[in-house]
């Protein structure tokens, strides 16, 4: 499973930071989400919402002696990961980078985004 994105739709009210970090930690802290809202104010004047693309091969865990099917299930990772993902998909706080574990097979973010900007 993977969580699409529609740019077009998002109208960056980030509910999906909100309820991303609310399901994960008990609080609500945007900092603390595994997606996160981009918003293009030079260009294209729109929000985008990053999130893990669930790549096959997980470039962010090359170089590690690490199962990648016991790694993506993990909400908190090491934030050198976070380097190594070509999408810069993984939002880094403190010491952790946050990925998205697609909320153990029920992902939040898409039940409370009302646009349908995220989509299974």
């Amino acid at each position: 499973m993977r969580i699409k994105v529609d740019k077009e739709h998002c109208s960056g009210c980030h509910l999906c930071e909100m309820v991303c970090s609310l399901f994960h930690t008990g609080t609500i802290n945007t900092e603390r989400s595994a997606i996160r809202i981009q918003k293009d104010d030079l260009n294209t004047s729109l929000n985008e919402p990053i999130v893990c693309r669930q790549c096959k091969e997980m470039k962010c865990l090359n170089g590690e002696n690490v199962e990648e099917k016991l790694e993506r299930p993990k909400f908190l990772w090491e934030k050198d990961r976070a380097e190594r993902c070509p999408f810069q998909a993984l939002t880094v706080f403190g010491e952790h980078a946050y990925h998205c574990d697609l909320c153990g097979g029920r992902p939040q973010c898409i039940r409370v985004c009302t646009p349908k900007a995220l989509y299974v």
